[in-house]
């Protein structure tokens, strides 16, 4: 039996750990994050309790990892110095510690040693820097240990270049202090919005069902309800009210828990590397996706950036710039089948609907009128980076963003909080499809949204043309919605998975896929960083929302390809926001060990590093697709299979991400940096940036959806996704993906209506496209 006497009195009674088992992690989290001069140990700061209580609840798949994981260093330690870990001294701890890191313990059965120590690594960081309402960071002393200032919501601009990290009144906020100084965000019992109707029978007479009311089917839905349409809108999640969020890190932010997507988390995707590869759970650098109306929208950085004109001609730029040749044989980049011009106008009218923030001008893209409010605050490192880009001949600008910078359309100023990306924001100063755009179209009667509704299926006849679709409503019981047109607007993984299990007579292998198009031509993105150490310089990331960039599209342009013969080019930017897990996480200099004294200095150094931001250009492969796993099924209870992608990094993406890693490096050497690392090239698969599955395109040989996203084998059935995109570029694909479904959408008007009355309720008034004039004369 383990000896009990000198282990440590916790603080509360444990409820998953025993007390040995606490012991030994005390232990372990004590090399860690060591205690210096008066500094609380991790015990006394909170870590164990966090990790117990997170065993009991939400971490508890891992119980039995961490039980087999203190065996085996007990027995190592047994072997190796006659005595259990915990009563081993600091020096054999130390050493036995470094085995787990490195993989050198004597193998155990499953999960492998070095996820155990990226394990316990990450409940470190959690219990460290969490809100202390998960029993870590006891008294807010993490933040504290770390000059964190806590949960701090407004920002003076003088704050974005303070010499201090400020108290508030002396002390550190948490997430549940202030919460009366909220403004109060929109109640849809004031919309006509009933949440019952999740449960209601379905409607007849109904001309369009929208699957999804996430960051695009909260759009197209109320534009269609507003021109006059039946509209349908079944949402698998539910319908949030900002004043009930709160500035949670480990429970919202999707490098956390990512508790927004309860969904999208019990069906994560599996990954390959080629078809020879082992499959394995998705990785994610971003990308786990919010459910509920206005989906990711609750917590995205709302950059709202146009595409290049270049990027909507891609394989004509390549082959004007004697590029094509060195393409890969298995690459299949395209043309769009629309250019820049024809979404131009929807691109202004979106960005006058909305409100965004920003330059007149733009350095490379003609716009045809100028942004509705001026741009985000100047801050420390934004000013920076723009010097020393200017310096270089560069054009750096700052980021236009939807977020409010004065007051606009009846929402308040932003207070330049860090604590919204990624966790919800409290406040309306970010602009949702719930603060106007859907409580307009419920007011016209037209627009029925039913939430905790979970399509299963899209119905067709025995034509092949698609009639309805069939889902569980929020009773759980079997329904069926018949329409005129059924859009499917989830996010390219669902919209995939979705129109392969809804294969029929007509269509045996999916909809969409009589020419095996779909799920081809999957893209993602990594996204690398370079990060800088200034010594004698603060940043002040925590004094405001990542919106709050600066960025350079120099290298996005053909007359850089021209010049480097690079396959696409990429941007390089800068941002704030920096919250305390962040800080624990970010990528380390080869220098500094993951854990210990020199990890523990260099973590509290934190507001001396500026990090610079990679995006670039990605190409489509024949062998990068996704299709369904064979074997895995997600947990929702209905057995589904979930989606599988088989993804590499080609070539031509690995020599551009090493050419931008350079261009970021020099970036930091002219910022004066007296340190300078790279983060990992690989970031993950799902970046939320993840496009391609059901290509747009005029031969329907070669693509799964039109040009008016209709797809084309199944009359009837729309795709309003990324997944419509041919090509992946480095800009931020939402701005983008609205204008071409804000387009669709008005065509679609056209065909179900068969006149031009109402389309103008779609913001200023604009005509239907060109091919649907043609179409319709």
């Amino acid at each position: 039996m383990a000896r009990t006497e000198g282990m440590p009195s916790f603080s509360a009674p444990l409820v998953a750990l025993s007390r040995h088992e606490a012991a030994t992690l005390a232990s372990i989290f004590g090399l860690m994050w060591p205690a210096r001069s008066l500094e609380r140990d991790a015990e006394s700061l909170g870590v164990v309790a966090y990790v117990d209580r997170a065993l009991d609840g939400f971490e508890s798949p891992l119980l039995e990892p961490y039980r087999g994981a203190v065996a085996r260093l007990d027995a190592t330690a047994r072997s190796e110095h006659g005595s259990l870990f915990r009563d081993c001294d600091v020096r054999q701890q130390s050493l036995i510690l470094q085995q787990l890191e490195q993989g050198t313990i004597p193998r155990w059965v499953a999960p492998p040693q070095a996820d155990v120590f990226a394990m316990l690594r990450r409940h470190l960081i959690e219990g460290l820097f969490c809100d202390p309402a998960h029993a870590g960071n006891r008294d807010a002393e993490g933040w504290a240990a770390i000059g964190y200032p806590g949960v701090v919501t407004t920002h003076q601009p003088a704050d974005h270049f303070a010499t201090s990290a400020p108290f508030v009144d002396g002390r550190r906020p948490t997430m549940n202090d202030g919460e009366a100084d909220r403004p109060a965000a929109p109640d849809w019992r004031d919309t006509g919005f009933d949440p019952q109707d999740g449960a209601s029978p379905p409607l007849a007479d109904v001309d369009v069902v929208v699957v999804g009311m996430g960051g695009v089917g909260a759009l197209v839905a109320p534009w269609l309800a507003e021109a006059g349409l039946r509209v349908v809108a079944l949402e698998a999640g539910p319908w949030r009210q900002g004043d009930g969020l709160r500035p949670d890190e480990l429970r919202h932010a999707y490098y956390a828990r990512a508790g927004f997507g309860g969904k999208f988390n019990a069906e994560t995707p599996t990954w390959r590397e080629d078809s020879d590869a082992p499959t394995q759970a998705m990785p994610f650098s971003l990308g786990r996706m919010c459910n509920g109306v206005g989906g990711s929208l609750i917590h995205y950085g709302a950059r709202l950036r146009r595409q290049h004109p270049h990027q909507f001609r891609m394989r004509s730029t390549l082959a004007e710039l004697g590029l094509l040749a060195r393409l890969d044989e298995d690459c299949t980049v395209a043309d769009w089948p629309f250019g820049y011009d024809e979404l131009e106008p929807h691109y202004a009218a979106l960005e006058r609907a909305i409100g965004i923030a920003g330059h007149d001008t733009h350095p490379f893209i003609r716009r045809d009128g100028g942004l509705p409010m001026p741009p985000t605050r100047p801050f420390a490192g934004g000013e920076l980076f723009a010097k020393a880009a200017r310096e270089r001949g560069l054009h750096p600008d700052v980021i236009p963003v939807g977020q409010n910078t004065v007051p606009y359309n009846g929402r308040p100023a932003m207070t330049y909080s860090p604590w919204g990306e990624g966790l919800g924001a409290a406040t309306r100063d970010r602009w949702m499809p719930t603060d106007d755009l859907i409580p307009a179209a419920l007011a016209t009667g037209n627009l029925n949204v039913r939430i905790q509704c979970r399509v299963l299926a899209i119905l067709t006849d025995g034509n092949g043309r698609a009639t309805g679709v069939r889902y569980v409503d929020s009773n759980g019981e079997l329904r069926e919605q018949t329409a005129r047109a059924v859009i499917v607007s989830a996010y390219t993984f669902e919209t995939v998975r979705l129109l392969l299990m809804s294969g029929s007579g007509q269509h045996p292998h999916g909809l969409g896929n009589d020419s095996g198009q779909l799920g081809r031509h999957f893209m993602t993105k990594q996204f690398p960083g370079v990060y800088g150490h200034f010594p004698e310089r603060l940043f002040n990331r925590h004094t405001g929302p990542g919106a709050q960039g600066v960025i350079v599209e120099d290298m996005l342009t053909p007359s850089f390809m021209a010049a480097t013969g690079m396959i696409g080019g990429g941007t390089l930017s800068t941002e704030n926001q920096l919250l305390p897990i962040q800080i624990g996480r970010e990528p380390l200099p080869p220098t500094v060990p993951s854990w210990g004294v020199e990890w523990k200095a260099h973590v509290q150094r934190w507001n001396h590093r500026l990090a610079l931001r990679i995006q670039t250009d990605t190409l489509p492969y024949r062998s990068n697709y996704l299709d369904l796993d064979p074997i895995r099924r997600d947990r929702s209870g209905y057995g589904l299979p979930v989606l599988r992608a088989t993804y590499a990094i080609r070539e031509a993406e690995q020599r551009l991400y090493q050419h931008m890693i350079g261009e970021g490096e020099a970036m930091q050497r002219a910022m004066g940096a007296a340190e300078i690392w790279r983060g990992p090239l690989f970031t993950g698969i799902g970046s939320c940036h993840d496009l391609g599955g059901c290509r747009m395109g005029e031969d329907p040989g070669q693509s799964v959806v039109g040009p008016d996203l209709n797809v084309h084998d199944t009359p009837g059935l729309y795709v309003m996704s990324g997944a419509v995109f041919p090509s992946c570029h480095a800009v931020n694909p939402t701005l983008t993906l609205w204008a071409i479904c804000r387009r669709a959408a008005q065509n679609l008007a056209v065909e179900l209506r068969g006149e031009r009355a109402g389309l103008e309720t779609m913001g200023a008034g604009l005509e239907p496209s060109r091919q649907c004039r043609a179409r319709h004369g």
